[in-house]
C-alpha cells in the first residue's frame, strides 16, 4: 500500500510559530532550508507499521534528489516522489485537455494526503481517495493515522 503526501503547506509550513521536527542528521540539515512537520518522523513509522510505503507527490519544482535529502534529514526513507516533472510526463503527457494537479492513483497510491481542497474534488471526480488537512491543525497526524487504517481496511478486504 501507497501513501502519499503534498509537501507546501502539508509538510512544509512556513508560518510564524509553526512546529518543526527535529532533524536526526543535524549537519546534512545546515543545507536546507525547509523543515518538516512535527510530528511527520513518527508518523511515518507508524504508517510503515500499517504496511504502507511512503511517497511525496507535489506539484513544486523541486528535484527529485533535494526532496529525498531532506526527508532523509529526518530519518525517512521515501518510497517515491512525483514532482512537477515526473507528473507533466506522465500525466499530462501529449493531451491537450488540461489533467488535475495531481491524480494519486496513476502512481499506485492507495490515500494522498494534501491542504488544497481543489485536490480532494479531483479524488471525487477521477476516483482517488484525498484526506484534506490544515497547517493549522494540531490533530492532523491522527487524522492521518485513522483515515490510513480506515483505507487499509478497505483495501484489505477487496
Amino acid at each position: 500500500m501507497k501513501i502519499s503526501f503534498d509537501l507546501d503547506d502539508t509538510l512544509i509550513l512556513t508560518d510564524k510559530g509553526a512546529l518543526y521536527e527535529a532533524p536526526v542528521k543535524k549537519i546534512k540539515a545546515i543545507f536546507y532550508k525547509e523543515k518538516l512537520r512535527k510530528g511527520i518522523r513518527n508518523l511515518c513509522e507508524e504508517l510503515k507499521s500499517l504496511g504502507y510505503d511512503i511517497c511525496v507527490y507535489t506539484t513544486s519544482e523541486r528535484g527529485i534528489g533535494y526532496i529525498r535529502g531532506l526527508f532523509d534529514v529526518y530519518g525517512i526513507k521515501l518510497h517515491d516522489i512525483i514532482n512537477q516533472k515526473v507528473h507533466r510526463e506522465l500525466v499530462q503527457g501529449n493531451r491537450k485537455e488540461i489533467m488535475p494537479s495531481k491524480v494519486p492513483s496513476k502512481f499506485g497510491v492507495d490515500l494522498h494526503i494534501d491542504d488544497d481542497i481543489s485536490v480532494k474534488h479531483n479524488g471525487t471526480q477521477f476516483g482517488f481517495r484525498v484526506l484534506i488537512i490544515s497547517k493549522d491543525d494540531n490533530e492532523w497526524r491522527q487524522k492521518v493515522l485513522n483515515e490510513a487504517k480506515r483505507v487499509k481496511k478497505i483495501c484489505d478486504s477487496l
